[in-house]
């Protein structure tokens, strides 16, 4: 008998949590068609079978007394913003997001049993599981996986497409769904601009945004004849935007060949929980570091001990380049969207004392700080989203090609959250990998403490709780460098095998 077996594929109709007069009423403010941004589409057309350009959120909690009271409370909620209401209509010129009137929950929302003697690592398996799937591109691009796990403990599972919301955005849609958000308007009521229409319309909208706002941007093209050394800031802006893209084009594809094999598109998944962020915080402080700068570095510790243990010495000069996604959102930006950039950051993998790591790591993330590439990339997304497919997937590639992973660190909020009164006691989320990447990596603060996440194509790292273990080491290491024992170059020169997959997915 499987471990993880199916209870209700949750249809609405039938069911007091989910009436279908209850969803028409979260339906009455919807806003008609708009046609989808040039970013938005870019990451809509980044779908691979191996890739699924999906955010993916895991949310722990317990006390949950009555499933489908939860179920109720958070599609309410959900389904106030208008994107879970509407599919993208890619066969239109220009894309558009179209309303979809009722939603297909026996789709949308899955609910399963796992039962009583199932581990953890089987809810670890039925979320790869998931991970690895692609969503439906005829309906709205979402959707909640429930694990049922007894005595009042539910793993929630929500994916929304990239298309849709980037990670910040997410965890806001989430903020809202809490019993302590706030009435105040609907997220369905708050209807954006229009984006600009031309085939330089998207361009046009990129340097509003970097020149901060379009009014601004109106006031000044009055002045320009006035003072033409307007109209130079505004070129010199767009040739740095150039000059960025092209470095990030033009960097050495030196990556350890461990790390970028090609993709199987079965995912394993892994995740902390509970660990401290105080202590964090405190040993930053002496440090004189930021907390990011610290965990940056753990991380890079862990790549190398992995490294390590597959294949022995690592060259001290070696270097594990991510993505980091910038979040770019202004006070005031909408909830559903992307905002944001990407630079690049070389991890120091092979340096093995982690004071001389931390000391690389913060130089480095310093030199970020006021980097144009997170503007630039997002101006060239931007226009990869107004590219024929084919153009965009390959311009994709190319800066997908430069990393292995993507790193993202989101703060949440301080204090514990409820869900139709259960706690949620962690959080942990995956961000999506484009083109070859194979590895995604979060780092999420709440209520005092930090969670790591890691998705990994099992081609690429098999046991993703080995990364794991490796980055917790690596912070005990750091806060207490006298209790744990030095990590030699040499550390673990015998290849282990790849071991059992608990956790995979295709």
């Amino acid at each position: 008998m499987p471990l993880i077996c199916i209870i209700e594929a949750c249809p609405v109709r039938g069911r007091n949590w989910g009436s279908q007069q209850e969803m028409k009423r979260a339906m009455t403010h919807t806003v008609g068609d708009e046609e989808i941004t040039g970013i938005d589409r870019a990451w809509l057309e980044m779908d691979t079978p191996q890739n699924p350009m999906v955010v993916s959120a895991v949310l722990e909690l317990t006390g949950v007394r009555d499933v489908e009271v939860l179920l109720k409370h958070l599609l309410e909620r959900m389904l106030r913003h208008r994107r879970f209401l509407q599919r993208a209509d890619v066969d239109h010129d220009p894309p558009m997001w179209r309303d979809d009137g009722e939603p297909l929950m026996a789709y949308h929302v899955r609910v399963y049993h796992l039962t009583e003697d199932a581990p953890d690592h089987d809810v670890r398996h039925a979320v790869a599981r998931e991970l690895g799937r692609s969503l439906d591109r005829a309906l709205p691009l979402w959707r909640l996986t429930l694990l049922e796990r007894g005595d009042g403990r539910v793993t929630l599972l929500i994916r929304v497409h990239h298309a849709i919301a980037d990670g910040v955005a997410l965890v806001r849609i989430l903020m809202s769904c809490t019993d302590a958000a706030s009435g105040g308007r609907r997220a369905s009521d708050q209807r954006p601009a229009r984006p600009r229409k031309g085939p330089l319309g998207v361009w046009i909208e990129r340097l509003e945004f970097v020149n901060r706002t379009l009014e601004d941007l109106k006031e000044g093209l009055r002045a320009d004849l006035q003072d033409p050394s307007r109209i130079l800031r505004q070129l010199r802006t767009g040739r740095e935007a150039v000059a960025a893209v092209s470095r990030v084009l033009n960097l050495p594809d030196d990556n350890p060949e461990s790390l970028h094999r090609e993709l199987s598109g079965t995912r394993n998944v892994a995740w902390t929980r509970h660990l401290p962020l105080g202590p964090i915080r405190r040993r930053a402080r002496q440090l004189q570091v930021k907390i990011n700068d610290l965990f940056v570095a753990a991380l890079a510790g862990a790549f190398g001990r992995y490294l390590r243990e597959l294949g022995g010495s690592v060259d001290p000069g070696q270097n594990v380049r991510i993505e980091v996604p910038v979040n770019l959102r202004k006070e005031g930006d909408g909830d559903a969207g992307n905002r944001f950039g990407l630079v690049l950051l070389d991890l120091p993998v092979g340096v093995v004392d982690w004071r001389e790591r931390l000391r690389i790591v913060s130089a480095r993330m310093e030199a970020l700080k006021d980097s144009p590439e997170a503007r630039a990339i997002l101006v060239g997304l931007m226009a990869a989203g107004h590219l024929p497919v084919p153009v965009e997937k390959r311009l994709v590639s190319l800066l997908a090609s430069k990393a292995v992973a993507v790193v993202s660190n989101l703060p949440g909020p301080r204090t514990s959250l409820r869900f139709a009164g259960a706690r949620l006691e962690n959080l942990v989320f995956w961000p999506p990998q484009a083109g070859a990447i194979g590895i995604g990596v979060s780092l999420f603060s709440y209520a005092g403490r930090v969670s790591v996440g890691v998705s990994s194509d099992i081609d690429i790292i098999a046991e993703p709780e080995r990364l794991i273990a490796a980055f917790e080491a690596e912070i005990e290491h750091m806060l207490h460098p006298r209790r744990s024992p030095a990590v030699s170059s040499g550390e673990g020169r015998k290849r282990p095998g790849k071991g059992t997959r608990a956790g995979a997915a295709t």
